[in-house]
């Protein structure tokens, strides 16, 4: 695809770096404008997205490496974040754990801000693979189809010349249509938190589909990748949540 968006001199500009930011800004945006109708104060939202966006990268950077150390060559490579490799569960771990900290600190109401958070999350992600199709990471395999993604860029992450199943624009599209999901039941929830009870079900089915025809999963138990199998909790936790939270709404 196109790696690199444009050159400036001896400034190089990334396209991946740019859709991320995009994704940052737009999902902050969203995720801003749903807490002010939450009653959430502004500065409380802006400081917990900041921090959990900033340890949410760390994670997601850190995890990448963990599960592809043969990238790790200079070691400082790690800070190269505009070349792509982000793994979304290591983001997930430590950001959650992040906003976990000042939801408590700032009396955040725990169950509104996660349904919020999970509808910004999904768009940001949603352009965050945008970026991974023009980088060419987070590749799917090999395939002989009229969709085929086939990678020409000497900078690309994927294999060249070698059609390969297009699970970047994939996840991207998924993880639109699951915000604008989530949206619409955001809008019509019976109880706080069953939103991202939702997310947790929708996000984790298409996860573990689409794991099928990725390039790089890491196989446990010689059938499921571990990316899979914490699919499988995400889905499992998400349906606990849904019941959970609707039954105590109608306890009240």
């Amino acid at each position: 695809m196109h790696p690199i968006l444009l050159k400036i001199g001896p400034v190089t500009i990334y396209t991946y770096g740019v859709m991320v930011a995009l994704g940052i800004f737009f999902g902050s945006l969203i995720l801003v404008k749903l807490a002010e109708r939450e009653g959430i104060p502004r500065e409380d939202v802006v400081d917990t997205a900041f921090w959990s966006i900033v340890s949410g990268f760390i994670g997601a950077r850190l995890f990448f490496f963990i599960y592809n150390p043969q990238y790790l060559k200079p070691w400082y490579r790690i800070l190269f974040v505009w070349e792509g490799g982000l793994v979304w569960y290591g983001g997930v771990i430590f950001g959650t754990l992040t906003a976990i900290y000042f939801v408590r600190k700032r009396k955040i109401p725990v169950w509104k801000f996660a349904d919020i958070v999970s509808i910004a999350l999904s768009v940001g992600l949603g352009f965050g693979r945008i970026g991974c199709t023009m980088a060419g990471c987070c590749y799917g395999k090999e395939c002989h189809t009229p969709f085929a993604l086939v990678f020409k860029d000497t900078h690309s992450a994927a294999p060249l010349n070698v059609p390969l199943w297009p699970t970047q624009p994939i996840s991207s599209a998924a993880n639109f249509l699951i915000a604008l999901l989530l949206y619409l039941l955001y809008r019509r929830r019976r109880a706080p938190g069953e939103v991202f009870g939702f997310y947790l079900i929708f996000y984790g089915i298409f996860r573990f589909l689409i794991e099928f025809v990725r390039s790089t999963p890491k196989e446990i138990f010689g059938i499921f990748s571990n990316n899979q199998i914490i699919s499988i909790i995400m889905v499992a936790a998400g349906i606990v949540i849904v019941i959970y939270r609707r039954k105590r709404a109608e306890e009240v």
